[in-house]
């Protein structure tokens, strides 16, 4: 991220499709599980540490059916100096170890920030050569994180689901 006063963001979802969110909806045991598989596959698949990751909201408490759990966490990713992962995941639910029903949606962005601070960054000249080298060089580069955004997604999505039926084969195994 860059850090500025002032700043040129562009902003792009990394699935084009509208509404370029990926959602799972789970129903069967052990759903309360997945607070924390998700939160150690979110660290593995992206290759981010801990203080790139943000929860942001952790709702946990007593439902009609079991326990019932709303979490949102925002992950940050640097690609380079001027572009970024930033992916929002969010699990909500309700259930016990028996039986329950849980739903994660992600949602992943890609940002790209230049920086407008000073008198050169702000000149038409600047802009200009930035603009030019943007639509020369960069774009390409762009086009390769949102291509990384997207797959390093799907395989989440693919981590979480085989978690999922492993657990519900041990679960119902025992």
């Amino acid at each position: 991220m860059v850090f500025a006063r002032t700043k040129l963001m562009m902003e792009d979802n990394c699935f084009e499709e509208d509404p370029g969110r990926v959602y799972i909806k789970f129903v069967g045991p052990g759903v309360t599980k997945l607070y924390s598989k998700m939160y150690e596959l979110m660290k593995s698949v992206f290759r981010v540490s801990d203080a790139d990751i943000q929860e942001v909201e952790y709702a946990w408490g007593k439902g009609e059916k079991g326990e019932k759990f709303n979490i949102k966490w925002w992950l940050h990713k640097d690609m380079d100096i001027f572009s970024y992962l930033y992916i929002k995941f969010s699990l909500t639910g309700e259930g016990t170890e028996k039986k329950g029903v849980a739903k994660i949606t992600i949602r992943g962005l890609l940002r790209t920030e230049y920086p407008q601070d000073t008198v050169w960054q702000r000149s038409l000249f600047y802009e200009l050569l930035r603009t030019m080298w943007h639509r020369i060089f960069y774009h390409k580069k762009r086009e390769e994180y949102a291509e990384e955004c997207r797959h390093s997604i799907i395989l989440f999505e693919r981590k979480v689901k085989e978690y999922w039926e492993a657990l519900k084969k041990e679960i119902e195994g025992a």
